[in-house]
């Protein structure tokens, strides 16, 4: 006679209960209830605000979740209430509000991008009245809870981090978390490619309708000397390492056309010899075409901005020096159609 052995449900499987429904450990759990709202912003740069006829103040558009995600249930309220399509970004704050309802409420704040032309449409009943307003007349408009998130949101939307409130008020972070979170500049590596012929190597990304210069964002983990290095090894497919400082190009957020400030720094690299012009390989993926241009020729197929880093650069060389592009003081704006807000 043997004895059956004992059955072990698989990982994150309930075992069978005799004569009743299996049931997963979650489906009673005490839960904090959950509402999501929207940054969202019309093509001027005004904010959506919403007057419910069921409450005393203005608030930001949205709702509770029901059975869904946060961001399904943004989604959902926006379309059924206000008549917007919208795609929800990321996600800017998060309060936690410890009984303002009997239980715990955990209210998030999304950035929300309108699918199409942003035309609202009252459909639901539930709101009075909305309104584009600048973030001022928001912030004096709002309900005061809802007010103090806006205010996070907004600072998390310049930077690069997501606000943490407790019953609206923002949540001291660490010392380490401190210095991560400042809206620091958006950094760039830029190398200039040159041949013994004196000729630049100008590069036809698949993904922007403009010509640009070997190079590309820093990451996070990166110094922009090794930045530089990846880019041209993965553009042009050459393991060499980048020279010195030629250029830091700093471009304040308004001239930006997403809004983040950015500092280009330019690198020198040795000039290429026939043989290693020969041995490049052009990333497919991110390089269409690849042309070697006089340095007078580049500067007229690249965008403005570019092509002054490149007369920078070549200036640099040429005397020893370190080139210092300073655009604070710059009031026309750039044109992003030609990747000057880059």
């Amino acid at each position: 006679m043997s004895v059956a052995e004992p059955h072990i449900a698989p990982v994150g499987q309930e075992p069978e209960e005799p004569g009743a429904a299996r049931r997963h450990p979650l489906a009673h759990h005490p839960a904090p209830l959950a509402c999501a709202d929207a940054l969202l912003r019309s093509p001027d740069g005004r904010l959506l605000i919403v007057d419910p006829t069921y409450k005393a103040d203005w608030y930001l558009p949205g709702g509770m979740v029901k059975e869904e995600l946060p961001a399904d249930a943004l989604t959902r309220d926006l379309h059924e209430g206000l008549g917007i399509q919208t795609t929800v970004g990321r996600l800017l704050a998060v309060d936690g509000e410890s009984a303002p309802l009997g239980r715990p409420l955990v209210s998030y704040v999304y950035a929300a991008h309108a699918s199409g032309p942003v035309e609202v449409m009252l459909q639901a009943g539930e709101i009075r009245e909305a309104r584009w307003v600048t973030e001022g007349e928001a912030l004096q408009l709002l309900a005061p809870h809802v007010a103090a998130r806006l205010r996070a949101a907004l600072d998390a939307e310049r930077g690069a981090h997501t606000a943490l409130l407790r019953d609206g008020v923002p949540v001291p972070p660490s010392s380490r978390d401190y210095y991560r979170q400042l809206p620091s500049p958006l950094a760039a590596a830029t190398v200039l490619v040159r041949d013994t012929a004196g000729r630049v190597l100008v590069l036809e990304p698949t993904y922007k309708q403009h010509w640009e210069l070997v190079g590309g964002m820093v990451e996070a983990h990166e110094s922009p000397v090794e930045a530089g290095a990846r880019e041209v090894k993965e553009e042009i497919g050459l393991n060499l390492p980048v020279g010195r400082l030629l250029v830091v190009d700093t471009v304040p957020g308004r001239l930006a056309r997403n809004g983040r400030a950015l500092i280009a720094h330019v690198h020198d690299l040795e000039p290429l010899t026939p043989a290693q012009v020969d041995a490049m390989a052009l990333d497919s993926g991110e390089v269409r075409s690849a042309r070697w241009l006089a340095p007078a020729e580049a500067a007229g197929l690249l965008p403005r901005i570019l092509a002054e880093r490149v007369t920078a650069a070549l200036r640099a060389l040429e005397n020893g020096t370190v080139e210092i592009l300073d655009r604070t003081d710059t009031t026309t704006l750039a044109d992003p159609e030609r990747g000057d807000a880059e």
